[in-house]
Formats: structure tokens, C-alpha cells, sequence
């Protein structure tokens, strides 16, 4: 890929024939009203309006001059496009005060409009028509910007690395596009690691185009240095936590901030939960065709941003001080903490793990929690098993099918009716290469460093297979450790609300159905007791929360 490009916007944000839903041209009518929200400024030939990484930039609509936008990557600058009057700059993260996504400079002498961010949220909640076609062509540069293999941070690593692949995954989901590169498969990786004076036993390895080299980083290390974090945390105080981004965390965030309430959404992985790792939901009202999880939760997280929640990722809720009345404060990783008047516990449930020996050494390295294209591309031509009756499992079957040579998906139970819906059901019946396995448990996982066979019990008789890729889709147990004694639960960990609380509400008033034992906290989708466990109801009890939340604020006046 060459260094340097012509004015031609590149293939890769180009979008084909969606590009004028990417890159729009404002008429007056519309630049006008951009002009009662930001101030004019004069630009020189070469000034830099601002560079790849710098957080909190302001949007700059054109009046007239011409600007060009370049990412980095990994053969050096790709010009993004060339622009001129009627074109405005940023993208999704822009609302958010997130690092920009590329360096735009002046060509000639510009006169632009300044938008800071503060003033941009305002702009897209209150202008419906205009607002509709700002956030359409945010979305879309960011999906471009994903969409582009060669641009991003480098990652340097393997596929035997556990760790590289949880890193891979954290980048992927929360939508930061990055150049992979692996120790066995890539022959310019030796001199990568030289250039970056590290060795194998250093990955991963993260190179951000502002030139960071991260060692074996952790997430919070890579999202500091990318400017994916929030930077503005520590100590806040908000009307509304929602622990938890999932559809019923994304849910309420957005009903609460576009009621007015100052709301913030913590999640220690990425937007969209255990929905957010499903290849195509299909049931979901209001999608005929099907969604992705990723696809819904960038959606959730788009609108979020719009009325000004904040959205910390990867930030980890590690407990909870209830002996204040009037105020929670929630104890975050890095010695990090916030404060709330009130809480919504919407953590989720995370898969079960077998009872199987050696399991955790082989996780990364042939078992695996979620199906994506990423472990698709593992697994290509291999024989596969999918472990789970739910429409997790069901769902991870048929996308695996499309890559892998065969799926074997394996139940203990007689069959998949009790527990998966019918259309999966019926996909798996009529995919070819798709086995259903009933009576049947994985008993032992074999290999020295990666998965190399397994053995299963079927029908009683203990047998053994070459199979190297294992996706595990079991049951859910509750993410609610990090409660302590602070809210009641049911015996196997989930919160208990409303009127199951029982004698362990202790006010006069009765709880609202999704409050807590202690009131003032709230429950919905997966965490909560006696949920339904699918992404709708997730999401309407987000949604329903608010309204209660509002009535518990009123009485703290």
C-alpha cells in the first residue's frame, strides 16, 4: 500500500454507493443552523484541525476551502478523502470525546464552522432532521474504519496465544480496527519485533500509530493508550450507574439520558454483552432479515452517545458502599470510583464451564466462549464441536457451519426443543454438515500446548476425536460477586427484585418490580431473577427501570 494517495477518497471509507450517506454535502439551510451552535474560524493553508488520538476535538462543517483526512496504517498515511464546502468532520466516538480516528488538515485557506462536544450533543438531540443525517454518516465512517484491515493499531501475536486472542477480541468488539500480525504465519513478524525491540515472549504486542509499544498490556493499558477509555471518571457523580452494557444496560442508559438524567454506563468488556459475541439474531422484533450482536449493540451504543451518557469500557464495577442512603459509590479497577444516586445492576450472566481438566490452559487455544469470524477463520475446513442446547448454541452452529468442514453440536439432554427456538432448530435440521449429538458430554480435552482431541461420552460409550476447535455455550451463572451483601439474592446467584425480595425489603413502601432489596438499585435482563433470557426482554426492562427510577428520585428530591 502506497504512502501517499491522490485526492480520490480511498477505497476503503468509499463505501461504494452509500458514500454520500458517509461523506453528505449540507446545503445552506442546514449550515446555518450548524452556525447558531459553534463559531466561524479562519484557517491557514497546512493547519492541522486535528490529529489521530486527540480526544475531545470539536466538528468543523466547511464553508468554503478544501480539507483532507489521513489514518495511519501500517505502509504509512492512507488519505481517507478530500473535502470541500458542505462537508463536515468526526465520527461516533466524536460525541463522546473518544480519540479521533484520523488526522484532518487545511489544503488551502478554509473558513469553518466549530462545533465543540458539549454543543455537538446538544445540536443532534435537538435537531431531529439534521441530526438524522450527522449520525448516519458517524456510524457509517466508523464501520468503514473497521471495515479496513490495513489501518488500526498493530497488534503483533498468535494463535496460540490465549492472551492475543482476548486482546483481538477486545479491539474487535468495541469496534478499533487494527493490523494483525502472527509470529508463524507472517514472515515480516521477525523484523517487526526487532524494529519494536521485543520477542516473542512479549506477546501480545500493541503499536499505536502515535508509536506506543505495549508489552503483554492489559485492555484498560490498550484503551488508555488508543483513547477508547473515558478520561473524565474518576469521582463523578451521576443520577443513574447502570453496571453492565448489555441490551438491558444500553437500554437504560439511553431511556435515562434522554430523559435528562446524567447517566453513565460501565462495562469491564465491550458494549452489547453475551448478545453482543452472536453472529445473527434473528428474532429480535423490528429485524426480519436478522442483526448482528455487534451490529445492535454499536446501534445501542450510537444512541447512548447522541444524548450524552457516558460509556466507560473497559472499566470493572469491583464492589458497592450501600451505607449511604442518598448516594452509592461504586469501587472501580484502577482505584477508580464514582458515585450515583441510584444503580441499575444489569451485569449479566456469563457461560458456565464444564468440569474438565486442563480447560482453562486450553481456552484461546482451541476452546473458545463465542463465535465469531475471527474463530470462524480458526477453524476453516476443520470439524468443530458446539457445546450448549440454547439459542447461543444454535445460533454459533450455523454461522461455525458456513466455515468449518463439520459441526457437532453435543447435548446432554434427548434433543433441543425444551431449551432453543424452533427456527434454529429447523437451520440445524437442514444444514448438511451440522450433526446433533444427544446424550452426549465432553469428558476429557487433549493435547500438549494446543487442542489436538477430545474425548465424549455418547450414548454411554466413552469415544475419542481429532477434533482441535471447541465452542462452549453452557448454561449462565450471574455476574454478582462484586455485590457483596449489598442486595438479596436467589440460592444460585441472580438478584432478586420486586416482590421476591420479600422479607429482605424492610421499607414501609412496596419495592418496584425491578427494584432490589435495597431500594434505590434496580435489576434487568440477564442478572435478574426469573428473567426472561432473551435480547427483547433485556431491553424492555432496561427500559422499564427508568420509569421507577424516576419515581425514586422524586421522593430524595
Amino acid at each position: 500500500m502506497n504512502k501517499e494517495s491522490s485526492g480520490k477518497p480511498s477505497d476503503l471509507v468509499s463505501g461504494g454507493s452509500r458514500y454520500h450517506q458517509i461523506y453528505p454535502t449540507l446545503d445552506e439551510r442546514q449550515l446555518a443552523i450548524l452556525d447558531r451552535y459553534g463559531e466561524r474560524r479562519k484557517l491557514k493553508a497546512n493547519d492541522i484541525l486535528y490529529s489521530e488520538g486527540e480526544r475531545h476535538i470539536a466538528m468543523y462543517a466547511i464553508l468554503s476551502g478544501t480539507i483532507e483526512s489521513t489514518r495511519g496504517s501500517v505502509d504509512g498515511p492512507i488519505l481517507l478523502g478530500t473535502h470541500g464546502p458542505g462537508s463536515f468532520t468526526g465520527e461516533v466516538g466524536t460525541l463522546a470525546g473518544r480519540a479521533a480516528a484520523a488526522t484532518t488538515r487545511a489544503v488551502s485557506d478554509c473558513e469553518v464552522i466549530a462545533i465543540d462536544e458539549e454543543s455537538l450533543r446538544a445540536l443532534v438531540t435537538a435537531e431531529a432532521e439534521l441530526s438524522e443525517t450527522i449520525m448516519r454518516a458517524y456510524i457509517l465512517r466508523r464501520v468503514a474504519f473497521i471495515q479496513g484491515q490495513q489501518t488500526g493499531v498493530m497488534v503483533i501475536g498468535s494463535t496460540s496465544s490465549a492472551p492475543t486472542l482476548r486482546l483481538r477480541h477486545f479491539l474487535s468488539r468495541n469496534g478499533q480496527p487494527s493490523a494483525y500480525f502472527d509470529i508463524v504465519e507472517h514472515a515480516e513478524t521477525q523484523a517487526l519485533l526487532a524494529r519494536f525491540d521485543a520477542t516473542e515472549a512479549d506477546i501480545p504486542i500493541v503499536v499505536t500509530f502515535q508509536g506506543t509499544v505495549l508489552k503483554r498490556p492489559t485492555n484498560r493499558a490498550v484503551a488508555d493508550a488508543i483513547g477508547l477509555s473515558p478520561d473524565r471518571l474518576n469521582g463523578e457523580r451521576f443520577d443513574l450507574v447502570v453496571v453492565g452494557a448489555g441490551p438491558a444496560g444500553l437500554a437504560a442508559a439511553v431511556y435515562a439520558a434522554s430523559e435528562g438524567l446524567k447517566v453513565a454506563v460501565l462495562d469491564a468488556k465491550a458494549p452489547g454483552g453475551q448478545a453482543g459475541t452472536s453472529s445473527k439474531i434473528e428474532n429480535y422484533f423490528g429485524f426480519p432479515t436478522g442483526i448482528s450482536g455487534q451490529a445492535l449493540a454499536g446501534r445501542g451504543l450510537s444512541q447512548c452517545r447522541k444524548f450524552g451518557a457516558e460509556v466507560g469500557v473497559p472499566i470493572e464495577a469491583l464492589k458497592i458502599d450501600c451505607t449511604d442512603s442518598q448516594s452509592f459509590h461504586l469501587g472501580l479497577d484502577h482505584n477508580e470510583g464514582v458515585y450515583a444516586r441510584a444503580v441499575v445492576i444489569a451485569t449479566g450472566a456469563r457461560y458456565r464451564k464444564p468440569d474438565l481438566a486442563r480447560l482453562e490452559h486450553f481456552e484461546g487455544r482451541g476452546v473458545y466462549y463465542s463465535a465469531t469470524f475471527m474463530e470462524g477463520a480458526f477453524c476453516n475446513s476443520h470439524e468443530v464441536i458446539v457445546v450448549g442446547g440454547g439459542n447461543s448454541a444454535g445460533q454459533a452452529a450455523v454461522f461455525l457451519a458456513k466455515f468449518a468442514r463439520h459441526v457437532h453440536v453435543v447435548v446432554r439432554g434427548e434433543g433441543l426443543s425444551a431449551s432453543m427456538s424452533a427456527y434454529l432448530i429447523r437451520r440445524i435440521d437442514v444444514t448438511a454438515n451440522i450433526t446433533l449429538h444427544t446424550k452426549t458430554k465432553l469428558v476429557e480435552l487433549c493435547g500438549e500446548t494446543n487442542l489436538e482431541a477430545i474425548r465424549w461420552s455418547r450414548q454411554g460409550q466413552i469415544e475419542e476425536k481429532p477434533i482441535r476447535h471447541v465452542f462452549l455455550f453452557l448454561g449462565a451463572q450471574p455476574s454478582t460477586k462484586w455485590l457483596g451483601d449489598c442486595v438479596a439474592l436467589d440460592k444460585d446467584g441472580f438478584v432478586l427484585t420486586g416482590a421476591d425480595t420479600g422479607s429482605a425489603w424492610t421499607q414501609e413502601r412496596p419495592p418496584h418490580d425491578l427494584e432490589t432489596s435495597r431500594p434505590g438499585i434496580f435489576s434487568a435482563g440477564d442478572v435478574r431473577s426469573g428473567s426472561v433470557k432473551r435480547v427483547a426482554a433485556a431491553v424492555g426492562e432496561g427500559a422499564a427501570a427508568i420509569q421507577a427510577i424516576h419515581q425514586y428520585l422524586a421522593r430524595l428530591g
